[in-house]
């Protein structure tokens, strides 16, 4: 099957992806990548607000940046893990240089964070001397991560997602989406919706809601709704009762 390549440059090692400019943006028919995303950049900027905004000198919260950093860091090895798995072996037979692309982000991504855990970790017992510039350092560095990130995660969206539509169609995306909800376990799905839940928005929160209670069975689904309600916004969650009987 032919399909539409994005431009793609390569200059050695390194391969650069453009998004094609005369192309509208349109909404994928099924967006494998849109909810968790949402998720992962939300954590990402609260990491980052709160290495700026943090009292260095207090330990205790030079810890819970170190552990949310950390918590941060799985998520996003996960995230990638669950790609390289059930994503790029479509991508490899269809796509294959826009594989190597993400197979070489994921691999450099993960390095990196890799370094701001030790940072932060490292923050923790430094001298006192040192809190200031430390955080202060570990913010920044978590700033041009996250540019980093949001750069990766752009090319994911808007080339690889109409990429896989064209390639294998809505059904067969929605298909590896269900796979990789299915190989996480229970506690780690619940974590994610901890921090996913609240940064999609009620249209996404409605529709995934819908799924699920079409597909899991009524005490599961249950649980989410339970969840949902413990971080969500009384607004939000208010909203949700309005388009959806969540009981």
């Amino acid at each position: 099957m032919t399909i539409h390549q994005p431009p793609v440059t390569r200059d050695g090692d390194r391969i650069t992806v453009f998004e094609p400019p005369d192309e509208p943006y349109r909404l994928a028919a099924f967006d494998l990548y849109r909810d968790i995303h949402k998720g992962i950049r939300a954590e990402l900027f609260a990491i980052t607000s709160t290495a700026g905004s943090l009292d260095p000198t207090v330990r205790v919260d030079r810890e819970a940046i170190a552990d949310h950093v950390a918590a941060v860091g799985e998520t996003l090895r996960r995230h990638a893990h669950h790609e390289d798995q059930f994503v790029d072996p479509v991508l490899v037979e269809h796509a294959p240089v826009l594989a190597e692309k993400v197979t070489s982000d994921h691999d450099q991504l993960e390095r990196r964070f890799d370094g701001l855990e030790l940072l932060a970790r490292e923050a923790v017992d430094s001298a006192a001397v040192d809190h200031r510039r430390m955080i202060h350092l570990l913010y920044l560095e978590l700033a041009t991560f996250t540019s980093a990130y949001l750069t990766h995660q752009n090319i994911e969206e808007r080339v690889i997602m109409p990429t896989l539509e064209r390639a294998i169609g809505p059904a067969a995306v929605q298909a590896i989406d269900e796979a990789i909800v299915a190989s996480i376990p229970p506690d780690e799905i619940a974590r994610t919706l901890s921090f996913m839940l609240p940064a999609m928005n009620t249209v996404d929160r409605v529709e995934m809601l819908t799924g699920m209670r079409q597909s899991a069975p009524p005490e599961a689904f249950a649980a989410v709704v339970d969840l949902a309600r413990s971080v969500l916004s009384t607004a939000d969650v208010v909203a949700l009762e309005s388009r959806m009987v969540l009981s």
